[in-house]
């Protein structure tokens, strides 16, 4: 008698202990749910075991894109490039442009990533700025020839924005 009242209240006390560990068979990370004749195991929020089911997040990769301005300022001609993978090569394809229209001392006037130029001319005077906008690009480009020119006006302006790979 005195074995079996022992052996009972071993039982009692071991009682709480096997309802905290027991999930119901849910795997790593899961917990069991059930209702009136169905039973399931749902996600524990916040759970996160070292190797996940679940990729990492894709980081967005973008490639840089120049522009160039080339101009043979004697004879007013202008060679343009957009949208190229290097300087180097918005530069050449800026004087091919150029020479192409007719230029002969084609010069890079200006080179510039992930955004935009402009040139502005004036009654004497040509300038060109970048900037992260057209608009910025022209404000910074007609500020420019206003401190020095008169009748200052946006002769081109382009973009050459960063794109997605």
């Amino acid at each position: 008698m005195f074995r079996s009242t022992i052996f009972t209240a071993f039982l009692f006390a071991l009682q709480p202990f096997g309802i905290a560990f027991a999930e119901g068979g849910g795997p790593p990370g899961q917990y069991p749910q059930q209702g009136q004749g169905w039973q399931t195991c749902v996600p524990i929020p916040g759970y996160s075991e070292g190797s996940s089911n679940t990729p990492p997040p894709l980081q967005e990769q973008w490639a840089s894109q120049w522009l160039a301005i080339a101009t043979d300022t004697p004879k007013g001609i202008l060679g343009t490039s957009t949208n190229r993978q290097t300087a180097q090569d918005a530069e050449s394809a800026a004087m091919l442009d150029c020479h192409a229209k007719g230029g002969s001392s084609c010069e890079v006037q200006i080179s510039y990533a992930n955004g935009c130029a402009a040139m502005v001319v004036g009654d004497k005077l040509m300038n060109t700025k970048g900037g992260s906008s057209k608009e910025s690009a022209e404000q910074k480009a007609l500020s420019k020839c206003q401190e020095e020119d008169k009748n200052c006006r946006v002769y081109y302006s382009a973009c050459s924005l960063p794109k997605r790979i």
